[in-house]
């Protein structure tokens, strides 16, 4: 580990806390909270509420958990009735998400959209631009152009697989890892406790309890030291982790339960990481990946020590 956290971890369980907008003729209430690079924005919706962008300037994700509502979500010339239990990838533009149903609605942007970057509840936590992280530069456009991708995530999942599912899908701005949700309790044997050296982690539960443990690395100053953090978290929630911070996650809660780690920019340790990324056939890698250069060495992981199979 190089270096003491630039700042602390934001928790935000939204249902105890207010909305940051009422949209849509009171139809949704919305929740706002950013890092360093990025927005996680959660909405309540009702059936008829409208949720649009006028001009987004990068890519946006949409997420409807499986208990989440259904939505028709329209960009370009192109619409998909969106039902829950999947992921939209809505490019750059004009972008309207109509609920069809009552449920939550989970939208990431990048840093770009400095609209809803001012809303977020935590924007005075980034009043310095958070200096600590790398940049989050664009990635190189789809291959066949920017459009509406649409990815029921049933099809995803192993029903008789290993517990633990990742499945990782990017954008040229970010990446996100939609775990197969956990019907059992993860064993306090095999957590991944792992940090990342220059990038944050956004760790977004619809459903069930959480547990995500935390220490943070020691100066010289012990006035300054924080102390280990293992406070339960209800859901809908997110925390965000920052660059530094050791870390892992586990659901204590019972029935179901899900977490959706995202990082933005996208990580290269899992986009150069052959057949990990559901959706690499349609992004191309930057041209400087080292990966793909013969006897380079291997992308940077950012201090991570947990597999490929294991939760943030």
């Amino acid at each position: 580990m190089s270096g003491i956290a630039a700042r602390q971890a934001t928790k935000a369980e939204f249902r105890k806390m207010p909305p940051q907008l009422v949209e849509s003729g009171g139809k949704a209430k919305t929740w706002i909270t950013r890092g360093g690079n990025f927005a996680v924005v959660v909405s309540e919706v009702e059936p008829g509420a409208v949720l649009s962008r006028a001009n987004n300037p990068e890519e946006y994700m949409i997420i409807l958990p499986p208990e989440g509502a259904s939505a028709t979500i329209e960009a370009g010339d192109r619409k998909v009735e969106a039902k829950p239990d999947s992921l939209t990838i809505v490019p750059p533009g004009a972008s309207t998400l109509t609920a069809t149903t009552k449920g939550l609605v989970a939208r990431i942007f990048s840093k770009a959209s400095d609209d809803i970057m001012a809303k977020a509840s935590n924007a005075a936590t980034y009043a310095d631009g958070a200096p600590e992280l790398a940049p989050p530069d664009l990635w190189p456009e789809p291959y066949d152009g920017y459009r509406l991708r649409h990815y029921p995530l049933a099809q995803y999942a192993k029903p008789d697989g290993d517990r633990i599912q990742p499945r990782v899908f990017r954008s040229t701005n970010m990446l996100v890892n939609l775990f197969v949700h956990y019907k059992s309790r993860r064993s306090t044997k095999a957590l991944s406790p792992h940090w990342h050296d220059d990038f944050e982690q956004a760790s977004l539960t619809l459903s069930g309890k959480w547990i995500h443990h935390m220490r943070y690395n020691w100066g010289s100053d012990l006035d300054t030291w924080t102390p280990d953090d293992h406070g339960e978290m209800g859901t809908p929630s997110v925390i965000i982790i920052p660059a530094t911070v050791v870390h892992t996650s586990r659901d204590v809660g019972d029935g179901e339960s899900s977490l959706y780690d995202i990082f933005c920019p996208p990580r290269m340790d899992f986009a150069a990481k052959k057949g990990f990324v559901i959706n690499e056939d349609e992004y191309p890698l930057p041209a400087t990946n080292a990966a793909a250069t013969p006897g380079a060495p291997a992308p940077k992981t950012g201090g991570t020590l947990l597999s490929w199979q294991k939760p943030g």
